[in-house]
């Protein structure tokens, strides 16, 4: 699942994902895909959200997401400093696989995205 308030990058997220083979579900409302998780649980191993959106931000969805399904793993987005960003994550108590600097590397992404499903270093070819 991608969630960004900006559906332009969502979906350049999510084309990017689906040229390896992965299936996406974008939003770009955190309320909208909150519901959707709730109603899909087993469905998302990887949740790749933004940090700031306006009405939830991305470290409240997932905190949300993971009181529902500890297991998802996390990544995150972001367009500002990494140093303004990173109280907003460390005042929830949840493990985050990786936060990207927008813009994003898709390779780097995608490689991130194929360690934690396949369990594979991010340097071997799938």
């Amino acid at each position: 699942m991608v969630i960004d308030d900006n559906i332009d990058i969502a979906n350049i997220v999510k084309i990017s994902l689906e040229i390896d083979g992965f299936n996406v579900d974008v939003f770009n409302d955190p309320f909208l895909a909150l519901k959707h998780f709730k109603r899909n649980l087993k469905k998302f191993a990887v949740i790749i959200s933004d940090i700031r959106m306006p009405g939830m931000n991305g470290p409240e969805l997932v905190a949300k997401i993971k009181d529902l399904e500890p297991e998802v793993k996390v990544i995150f987005m972001t367009a500002f400093d990494m140093t303004d960003i990173k109280p907003e994550i460390e005042k929830y108590n949840y493990e985050v696989a990786g936060i990207f600097q927008k813009p994003l590397s898709m390779r780097s992404l995608r490689n991130i995205v194929k360690e934690i499903l396949y369990n594979v270093n991010v340097n071997e070819k799938i």
